[in-house]
């Protein structure tokens, strides 16, 4: 190999990329020649690998050993062998190597010289892949969905275990099958083939495998087209999965959705005809107590009436207290976002509230802190009915002491606050187990509880959805013997007093939310509030004497009718300056009645003012009586007070 020992060609060996040497076999098997890349690769000096035995630059002395045999036995010559080197520092590398022996003129092998090429990357590169492969080859052979792969004729060529499996076919229905006689013709449209190609992929999508014996599956398919080097379609990979479970479990949650729909609806229709029906004869009792109240009658008479009033109105304060939880359940109740006064909420609760207080000789108080805005965004009648349901129960359990009910503000930043409420007695108290429960539905702290004081245990399980309705929170400290303290927080939006208008700001609660009612103010024929001419539509006769004395104790006119058709008639041949307008009756109902004198106006011009008079007080009721062009809403049994002030207030 190395005929010339010259300066120049020592020189051209050293610049080369490979390892030269040259082992002197007569000198003890010592280098001869070593060219710098070898001494660079091995971590040597040149001088240090001229001093070195060569076979301590092999991995160990059998492989060395191994090579000089193979040497001397196969015409002196090894081409391109693999063989494990090792540096100075002890590392090991794997290289390419070349010897060849050259002989004396005896024909005895004397020497022998080399070419060492480091093999390292190109070894690791061909384990990579030989890894890639054995990793794709464990992933395409266990992968738990369908793959298979096609020609660019989309013809199958290969495919793995698990298609076999999903497809109930083996390597001779497989091979070389058209892949389009997997799907249906439709849905084998659907994959456009063709679009496939020019964008390279498809996304998930859903189509109708085709089993050999016929059956067929929803699968979802992903497909991808496959080229070569030089961008060429060499064909396409898709993978499949079964989603018929997935497709059967969505059809069935579908139809346990629509079911309880139903169900909720249906729950809905019982809870709006029973209210209708359990409204409407106690319209009758209360309307005839409160008539018979304003008669001559003896002591013993008028506490026999207070007596039954105060359990209709107990029967009728547990249906109202059923109805809202069904709604709250049902997600029927939205809260409202209007302008109010919560000093003016708390004042009215509570001087309603301290009636009830006083008959039973408990002291009662409340303050709102100055800090509280004096108006807010909020629902005025969600917050009074968690503070009377609140206080109400206070008082219930309050034996002797007082009531104490507090509002202050515990953050006000950004246009926004955060109000407390509370609401202390020197009641009962309630154990510690049992604080949480208290909030629970038909849940009171104890079971002689309903015995001594009554209720049903729904009035905190509805504080407690409406508080979470308005984003807020509602907790108890309590202590038996001792009472207890409510307390409820709820965010609301401040609202500048500049930006009300001043004569809102001076109105009292009731004028507050009449005001939220769409419509406009009114004037009577007469030009007059005491002398209001009123069309009645009821279809209970009963019930139809009972509001139309209500009315004539105001002094009003009333014209009474027993169905929608007669108000129709009625307006034909008279004027009216309102008509209360029951909703359920016979031949033609309140809201088609209503509806055909919106119709009529359109021409003539004119308004009359129609007041819902129902039993119907579900979540929507109102929404639906306002919709068809009504302008109020009176709900049964009537309270004689809302009845006229929800007339008065549409006129001016």
């Amino acid at each position: 190999m190395f005929m010339n020992d010259g300066f120049a060609f020592s020189t051209l060996l050293n610049i080369l990329p490979q390892g030269a040497f040259r082992i002197n076999l007569a000198q003890k098997s010592r280098f001869d020649f070593v060219n710098e890349s070898l001494a660079a690769m091995l971590g040597y000096t040149i001088d240090e690998m001229l001093a070195l035995d060569p076979q301590k630059i092999f991995s160990s002395k059998r492989v060395w050993e191994s090579l000089m045999d193979r040497l001397l036995k196969e015409s002196a010559i090894i081409k391109d062998h693999e063989i494990v080197l090792k540096t100075k520092d002890g590392e090991k590398f794997v290289c390419r190597v070349s010897f060849v022996g050259v002989r004396n003129s005896r024909g005895e092998i004397r020497m022998i010289e080399g070419m060492v090429e480091n093999a390292s990357s190109q070894y690791q590169l061909v384990r990579d892949l030989a890894d890639s492969k054995e990793l794709f080859k464990t992933v395409f052979n266990n992968s738990p969905v369908g793959i298979i792969v096609s020609d660019k004729d989309m013809q199958i060529i290969a495919w793995n275990p698990f298609a076999e499996q999903m497809l109930g076919r083996d390597r001779q229905d497989l091979f070389n099958l058209e892949l389009k006689k997997l799907f249906s013709s439709k849905d084998w449209k659907q994959l456009k083939i063709d679009r496939v190609f020019r964008k390279g992929f498809l996304p998930d999508m859903e189509a109708e495998i085709i089993r050999k014996n016929g059956t067929r599956f929803d699968a979802g398919i992903s497909l991808s087209v496959i080229r070569d080097i030089q961008g060429e379609i060499l064909g396409a990979i898709g993978i499949m999965h079964d989603v018929s479970d997935q497709k059967r479990s969505h059809k069935m949650l579908l139809e346990a959705k629509k079911a309880a729909e139903e169900a909720s609806k249906a729950k809905t229709m019982f809870l709006a005809n029973m209210s209708h029906e359990v409204r409407t004869p106690m319209n009758t009792i209360m309307g005839m107590i409160d008539l018979t109240l304003d008669t001559q009658l003896t002591e013993e008479q008028l506490d026999n009436l207070k007596t039954v009033k105060n359990a209709a109105d107990i029967l009728l304060s547990l249906l109202n207290d059923i109805l809202d939880l069904s709604r709250v359940e049902a997600g029927k109740i939205q809260i409202e976002y209007i302008e109010i006064s919560i000093e003016k909420i708390v004042e009215s609760v509570c001087k309603t509230m301290n009636v009830l207080a006083k008959n039973k000789n408990i002291g009662f108080k409340w303050s709102v802190d100055p800090k509280v805005p004096p108006l807010v965004k909020g629902d005025p009648v969600r917050v009074r009915q968690i503070l009377v349901n609140l206080v109400n129960n206070a008082i219930k359990f309050t034996l002797q002491g007082g009531i104490e009910v507090h509002v202050r503000s515990l953050s006000e930043k950004n246009g926004h606050c955060e109000l407390e409420f509370s609401v202390k007695d020197d009641g009962v108290g309630i154990p510690e187990d049992k604080l949480q429960t208290v909030f629970e539905v038909f849940t009171q702290a104890d079971v002689s509880t309903t015995r001594k004081f009554g209720g049903t245990g729904l009035g905190l399980s509805i504080c407690k959805r409406l508080v979470e309705l308005m984003h807020g929170n509602i907790w108890i400290q309590s202590k038996v013997g001792v009472g207890s303290t409510f307390y409820f927080s709820v965010p609301f939006e401040v609202v500048k007093k500049e930006d009300i208008p001043e004569a809102l700001q001076e109105e009292s609660l009731v004028d507050q939310l009449m005001a939220q009612l769409p419509g406009k103010k009114f004037e009577t024929s007469s030009g007059s509030k005491q002398s209001l001419r009123i069309l009645l539509a009821e279809d209970n006769l009963v019930n139809q004497k009972i509001a139309a004395r209500m009315l004539e104790k105001k002094g009003w006119t009333v014209v009474a009718v027993g169905d929608g058709q007669e108000v129709l008639n009625a307006l034909e041949k008279e004027k009216f300056d309102l008509i209360l307008m029951d909703v359920q009756m016979p031949m033609m109902g309140g809201i088609e009645a209503t509806r055909c004198i919106r119709e009529k106006e359109k021409a003539s011009g004119g308004h009359i003012p129609i007041v819902a008079l129902t039993a119907r007080v579900m979540s929507g009721d109102r929404e639906e009586f306002l919709e068809s062009g009504m302008d109020g809403y009176i709900s049964k049994p009537i309270d004689r007070a809302q009845m006229y002030e929800t007339i008065e207030a549409l006129f001016k």
